[in-house]
Parts: structure tokens; C-alpha cells; sequence
């Protein structure tokens, strides 16, 4: 018979916070790298930070050998690259994400060896090229193949070598991303090989601090969301790629403009890259480049009709999937969306989520210096993963919660009455109780009103009446404001040093809100060495957990338990 009836909300708690840190040190090198290439217009730019990747991903696999890093970390990465507000989300998810997902099946196939890194940096590089590619098709559909390839037979011809087919070219394109691959990885492996005798070496650099900003995930207060729009976009998107596709242009545009134009004005963020010089010089080599060789060079007759009108399709056709896609990547931030997120089990995700930009600003101001990057790498990525094991520990006493209790059950089923016994019981035993339940009084057997009760020193304060003349309402009860600080100042740190166990009742819809209690629990998370019990109606226990990302927790129902049971518990918890 089991002495009570649990539910543990247990997390994989270290190999998400592995992740965290292998995430959070990724986006930062390809945040930091992207834009000094970008600024520097650096040729073949995504090929260098796909080789950066490969190197730093196997450098980690020397250090950390857990299962499931590597997904993870992948796609905390991605998430945090796609994250400001013009960016197009999918592009860089399915990019940074597919390189972890690579390595990642390459060593669960072959295992934590040389060969399989080879085979897996392989495989990343060559996704980098199946990315572009991709990409392309795309942004201006299949013609861009047909385009691509009678330049390059009219590129060859020119050269005096028309036998080099686009086929060999290819096929001499990917064994040089298949060796840079090969080299990434024993790049890394040699990286990671000597850094794995220095992780216990303390950095002499600036401690890496967390952050409380929440910019990073900061919403524009202005801007609506709606499921039904999110699905919009697609349904849109795909009838205006299929009228572009079968239909004469002209028609085409009367569906596509109006769309466009309605986007451009309600995600206006979203749209920069429509106001890039660069995207509009490409337009016009792209419809210029078809006109000439869509269907093939004629010197008598330069400019081919048939070929501007497709280039102009493939140019709206870019504009159109850049709007579709920028319009979905905002309507993905819909809070709706990460709240059915949470409850379908991403929890650990938006916490890892969380950890990772905290430090983002941090990491990437001790690390922001590209041009000693790229001139001593060793050094710099010995560096960073001599930071890793000291970020893992700061993650680490970040979500460490309390141990905490939840008493629960129905509505007046007697949970305050089992708490209050509870807590006479634990002082009887010697034990230090602070915090406070809230009884209530009967009228006529109506509950008419309810008071705060001090747990260690036994004061009473009326808390909420429904007869009272003046304060906040909330159904049927007005609140006593001196006693909401009553209640908020028994819950303040300084007044709980001397308790282990703190009662808090109840936690309910106000403090899902943030407000009520919501602030002071906050305060008491950081403190784990402390036992909670909170009292919680049935229906709300999955929002409460979710809202404070909760880890050790036990949920007791007061019908089916008694103190007894809860007493084990709690010695149980004591004694680990």
C-alpha cells in the first residue's frame, strides 16, 4: 500500500540544463560571428558558421556525453537566433536545427567516436548547401534551377570548357563541403580533446551575470494576435503560390497585392528586409538574368519576353513568401500559443528559453571580440568551455526550487482545517513554521469571511468580508487592504530566516494573475532550502505548477491522506 497518493513533476532537469549552456554559448558565437560577417560582406558566410558550428558542437560532445544534448541544444539555439523582430523565423531554425539533428542521429547510430563526428559534420555541412538550395526554390520556385543552370552552361562556354556539366560541377561541390566537414570535425575534436584537461580551471574572466531584463521576449504592446490569422497565412500563402504558379501574372497580382499590402501594414517591424537596398538589386539581376537567359542566350535578341515576365514572377514570388513568412513568425509569438505550448509539455523549453537569454547579454559582451576569435581560436574556444561548467552552476541554483508541497481538493472540503492540524502537528514535533493559512467563518452556512493566521506567532487579521463597506472586490468578498500586507509581510524573506516549513493558503486564480500572493512567492522560489506546503483547489494545480516552472513537487490530496502521511513526507524531504 503506498503511504500517499503522488504526483512528481520531475523534469530531465540536467541534460536540458546542459543544453542551456551549450545553447545559450552557440547563439551567442553565431550571433556575434553572423554580424561580423554580415558587416564585413564575407563571401560563403553561412559555409564559415556552419564550419564554426561543427567545431563547437564536437569540441562539447569531448566535454559532455549526455543523450539528447545535442537536439536540445540545437534547437534552444535556433530559437534564440529567430528572435528579433525582423527576422523570418523559419530559415534560421531549419538551418542551425538540422545541424544539431545530423550530429545528433550520426552519434546515436555510430556512437561517441571520431568516425561518427566525421560522418555527422559531414552531413551538417552538406545540409548548409541542401539550405541554400532549399532556400532558393523556395523564394523563387523551380525556375531558379532552370535559370542557375543555363548560366552556368553559358558561364562555361565562355571559359572555353563546355564539356564541365552542371552534374560533375555539383559533384565537385559536395566533396569539398563533405572534406570541410571532415576538417570542422578535427578541428573540434582536438579543441575539445585539450579542453577537457582544463574545465577545472577557474576563468579568469568576468564572472557571467543573469539578467532580469525581459526584452529579449518583450512583445510589441501594439501588436494583435490571432490564431485564426496564423492560419490565414497559410491558407493564403499557399492559394497565392499556387495562382502564381498556374495563372497569368496579371491575375495572380490581383490576389497577391492586396495581401501584401494589408501585411506591410500591420507587421511594418516585420518588413525590413523589403527596405534593404541589397533585396532590390537582386530583384533586378534576378528578372534581368531570366530575361537573358531563361530560355537560353540569343545574341540576335538580348532581352526575351518570356523570360522578364518569369523573372518578375520569381521576384514576386520571393516578396510574397518573405511577407507570408514574416507575417507567421509573428503570429507564432501568440502568448495563446506558448500557453497550449507549456501545457502540451514544453515546459522545460521556454525555461531553458529563459535561462539562456539571461545570459545572453553577458556572454556575448565578454565574448564580442570576432577578430581575436578568428586569429586564436583554440584559445577562445578553450575559453568558453572553461566558462561551461561555471554556467551550468549558475543555471542550476537559478531553477532549484523549494521542495513543495500541494494540499488540494475540493472546494470547502476541509483542505485550511488539514493544513492548520498539519502545522500545530509540526510545531508539537519541534519543527520551525512560518507563513500563514486563512480560515474562514460561516454564516448561515454561507463562508462570509475570511482571516490571515500568523503561524508562528499565532496573530489573527481579517482578510476579505462580504460584509465589509470599503476595499477591492473580488466576488462576493471586499479585501481588508491591512490585511493583504499582513499576509504579503509574514511571506517576506526576512520574516521567514528562522522557519524551514512555510504555509501558504491559498494560491489561487489572483496570483495566477500575478497579483494576491504572486509577487512575495516569487521572492521565495530563490530559497530552496526551505519546505513549502501550498494549498491549491484541485482544478488550477497544472496552471500553478506550469506558471512557477515547478520541479520537486508532491501533491497530496487532504481527502484520501492524513498528517501522518504528510509528516513521512516531510521528514523524508528533510532527510535529503
Amino acid at each position: 500500500m503506498k503511504l500517499f497518493s503522488v504526483s512528481v513533476v520531475q523534469l530531465k532537469k540536467e541534460v536540458w540544463l546542459k543544453a542551456t549552456v551549450v545553447g545559450s554559448l552557440w547563439a551567442s558565437m553565431e550571433i556575434i560571428l553572423g554580424s561580423f560577417f554580415h558587416n564585413l560582406r564575407i563571401p560563403l558566410a553561412g559555409t564559415w558558421l556552419t564550419m564554426i558550428s561543427i567545431v563547437f558542437i564536437v569540441a562539447f560532445l569531448q566535454i559532455w556525453k549526455d543523450k539528447g544534448i545535442l537536439w536540445r541544444a540545437g534547437l534552444i539555439c535556433a530559437l534564440m537566433k529567430s528572435v528579433s523582430p525582423s527576422a523570418i523565423l523559419i530559415g534560421p531554425m531549419i538551418g542551425i536545427f538540422s545541424e544539431a539533428i545530423l550530429m545528433d542521429a550520426s552519434t546515436r547510430l555510430f556512437g561517441r567516436n571520431f568516425i561518427a563526428y566525421a560522418i555527422g559534420g559531414s552531413l551538417a555541412m552538406l545540409s548548409t548547401l541542401m539550405h541554400k538550395i532549399v532556400t532558393l526554390i523556395i523564394y523563387y520556385g523551380f525556375d531558379i534551377v532552370k535559370l542557375i543552370k543555363n548560366l552556368y552552361e553559358f558561364s562555361v562556354k565562355q571559359l572555353g570548357n563546355p564539356e564541365l556539366k552542371p552534374e560533375k560541377a555539383l559533384i565537385v561541390l559536395l566533396i569539398i563541403y563533405i572534406l570541410l566537414g571532415v576538417i570542422s570535425v578535427l578541428l573540434g575534436y582536438i579543441i575539445g580533446r585539450k579542453s577537457t584537461r582544463n574545465i577545472g580551471i577557474k576563468s579568469t574572466s568576468a564572472k557571467i551575470e543573469m539578467s532580469n531584463d525581459k526584452h529579449l521576449f518583450k512583445l510589441d504592446e501594439n501588436q494583435q494576435f490571432s490564431v485564426k490569422v496564423l492560419f490565414l497565412h497559410l491558407l493564403v500563402l499557399g492559394s497565392a503560390l499556387l495562382l502564381l504558379n498556374n495563372y497569368p501574372l496579371e491575375l495572380s497580382l490581383l490576389f497577391i497585392v492586396p495581401y501584401i499590402l494589408i501585411s506591410f501594414i500591420h507587421y511594418k517591424r516585420s518588413l525590413n528586409h523589403l527596405k534593404k537596398p541589397q533585396f532590390w538589386i537582386y530583384f533586378i539581376l534576378i528578372t534581368l538574368f531570366a530575361s537573358l537567359f531563361f530560355n537560353g542566350f540569343n545574341s540576335d535578341k538580348l532581352l526575351n519576353t518570356e523570360g522578364l515576365i518569369v523573372g518578375l514572377k520569381m521576384n514576386i514570388r520571393a516578396i510574397l513568401v518573405l511577407v507570408g513568412f514574416s507575417g507567421i513568425s509573428v503570429e507564432l509569438r501568440n502568448p495563446l500559443i506558448k500557453t497550449v505550448l507549456q501545457k502540451r509539455g514544453f515546459t522545460q523549453l521556454y525555461q531553458s528559453l529563459g535561462l539562456a537569454f539571461s545570459v545572453l547579454p553577458s556572454i556575448i559582451d565578454q565574448f564580442a571580440k570576432p577578430k581575436l576569435f578568428l586569429r586564436m581560436p583554440f584559445q577562445t574556444m578553450s575559453e568558453i568551455f572553461i566558462r561551461a561548467k561555471e554556467l551550468y552552476d549558475t543555471f542550476e541554483r537559478k531553477v532549484k526550487n523549494p521542495n513543495i508541497i500541494i494540499l488540494t481538493g475540493n472546494k470547502h472540503s476541509g483542505k485550511t482545517t488539514f493544513a492548520l492540524n498539519l502545522a500545530n502537528q509540526l510545531k508539537s514535533d519541534g519543527e520551525k513554521v512560518g507563513g500563514f493559512l486563512a480560515p474562514g467563518k460561516f454564516e448561515h452556512n454561507q463562508r462570509k469571511e475570511f482571516d490571515i493566521l500568523d503561524l508562528n506567532s499565532g496573530t489573527i487579521m481579517k482578510l476579505c468580508d462580504i460584509h465589509q463597506p470599503e476595499g477591492e472586490k473580488i466576488g462576493p468578498f471586499r479585501f481588508n487592504p491591512e490585511g493583504q500586507n499582513f499576509g504579503k509581510n509574514l511571506l517576506q524573506p526576512e520574516n521567514l530566516k528562522n522557519s524551514e516549513i512555510i504555509f501558504i493558503d491559498e494560491i489561487g486564480p489572483l496570483e495566477l494573475k500575478g497579483l494576491g500572493w504572486a509577487e512575495s512567492i516569487n521572492g521565495l522560489m530563490n530559497d530552496p532550502d526551505k519546505i513549502h506546503l501550498w494549498v491549491v483547489r484541485r482544478g488550477i494545480i497544472k496552471k500553478v505548477i506550469q506558471k512557477w516552472s515547478l520541479i520537486n513537487t508532491r501533491v497530496i490530496d487532504t481527502r484520501t491522506n492524513s498528517i501522518e502521511q504528510v509528516l513521512a513526507l516531510i521528514k523524508l524531504m528533510k532527510s535529503n
